[in-house]
C-alpha cells in the first residue's frame, strides 16, 4: 500500500463520516452501501449462473444433468438469499439509525 492509497483511504473516509453527521447524508451512505453490495452480489451471482448453465452443455449423462441442475438450485437460492438480506439489512439500518 504506497502513501498515495493511504492518502485516498483517509479522504474517502472523512468524505463519508462527514456525510453521516447529518440524517439525510447518513440514508445517502446506507442506501449508497446496500447499492454496491447488491451489485456486487448480482454481479458474483450471474457469474456463478453462468458456469452452472454452462455445465448443461458439458454433462454427457443423466446424472451429470441432474448435478448441473443441482448446482442451479443452489446458486439460485443462495444469490437470492444474500442480495434480500443485504435489501433489508439496509432497510433496517434505514429504519434503525434514521
Amino acid at each position: 500500500m504506497r502513501l498515495a492509497h493511504l492518502l485516498l483511504v483517509v479522504a474517502v473516509l472523512a468524505f463519508v463520516l462527514a456525510l453521516a453527521r447529518d440524517p439525510i447524508g447518513r440514508v445517502f451512505v446506507i442506501v449508497f452501501t446496500t447499492g454496491v453490495g447488491e451489485l456486487a452480489l448480482g454481479l458474483t451471482s450471474i457469474m456463478a449462473l453462468f458456469q452452472t448453465v454452462g455445465a448443461f452443455g458439458d454433462a454427457k449423462t443423466l446424472s451429470a444433468h441432474a448435478e448441473a441442475l443441482a448446482a442451479t438450485t443452489v446458486v439460485l437460492a443462495l444469490s437470492t438469499a444474500a442480495m434480500s438480506g443485504c435489501l433489508f439489512a439496509g432497510a433496517w439500518f434505514i429504519a434503525t439509525y434514521v
